[in-house]
C-alpha cells in the first residue's frame, strides 16, 4: 500500500490550492502523433491498463490528495492539465470535452505515466492512446464543458529550438577555429556569417 509519506509519493502539503489554471508554463515530454488522443473509438479498452494491480493504490491516493481539484467546477477560459476525448453530436458536429484534470502540484510530484495513467482511469471515458494535453476550457451556451488544445505550440517550440540549438552550436565551433579567434581580436567582432547566435527570442517569427 502507499501512503503519502511513501517514497513512491513525496510528500504533499494537506492544504493544496488549485493553481493549473495559472500555469501555462508547463514541459511535457510528447510524442510526434498529434491526433493520438482522438476517441473515435472508445469502445476497445487497453487490455494493458488491468486495474487490478497495486498500482491502483497510487491512483487511489493521487485521487484523495487531489480531491479538490477532482470535483472543483472548472472556470471558463482557464487552462488545465488533463485529458480530452471527442463528442459527436447528432447533428454530426465534433466537440472536444474535458474528460479529466489534475491539479499543477500533483502533476508534478509525480512521473509523467503515474499522471497519465491516473487521468485515464478516472477519466470520464477510457481514452485510447491517451497522452496528457494542456487545455484551455471553453463553455458553450447549453453550459457544455468543451476544451481548445494548446499542447501543440509546445512541439512547435521544441522543434524550432532543436534547429536553433544545432545552429548555435556550429557557430560556436566555427568561433573557437584559430582564423576567427585572429578575426575577432583585430576586428573586435567575428566574421559576418558567425557575429550573430540565435537565441529563444524571436524564434517564433515566422509562425
Amino acid at each position: 500500500m502507499f501512503s503519502i509519506n511513501d517514497s513512491n509519493f513525496p510528500c504533499i502539503p494537506d492544504s493544496i490550492t488549485d493553481t493549473s489554471s495559472d500555469d501555462e508554463n508547463i514541459i511535457i515530454t510528447l510524442s510526434d502523433d498529434e491526433n493520438s488522443t482522438d476517441t473515435e473509438s472508445t469502445g476497445s479498452y487497453e487490455s494493458d491498463y488491468d486495474y487490478d494491480t497495486e498500482e491502483d493504490d497510487l491512483y487511489d491516493l493521487i485521487h484523495n490528495v487531489d480531491s479538490q481539484h477532482f470535483y472543483s467546477e472548472k472556470e471558463n477560459d482557464k487552462y488545465y492539465i488533463g485529458l480530452y476525448h471527442r463528442y459527436y453530436t447528432p447533428e454530426g458536429n465534433s466537440l472536444l470535452l474535458l474528460s479529466t484534470s489534475v491539479s499543477s502540484p500533483i502533476f508534478f510530484s509525480q512521473s509523467y505515466d503515474n499522471i497519465n495513467n491516473y487521468l485515464y482511469y478516472y477519466g470520464i471515458v477510457r481514452i485510447p492512446n491517451h497522452e496528457v494535453q494542456i487545455m484551455k476550457t471553453h463553455y458553450l451556451p447549453d453550459n457544455t464543458c468543451t476544451v481548445i488544445v494548446k499542447t501543440f505550440w509546445l512541439r512547435i517550440v521544441q522543434r524550432r529550438w532543436k534547429k536553433i540549438y544545432a545552429i548555435r552550436k556550429t557557430i560556436i565551433k566555427q568561433r573557437c577555429m584559430p582564423y576567427n579567434i585572429s578575426y575577432n581580436q583585430i576586428h573586435g567582432c567575428y566574421p559576418f556569417q558567425i557575429s550573430t547566435l540565435p537565441s529563444i527570442r524571436g524564434m517564433l517569427t515566422s509562425y
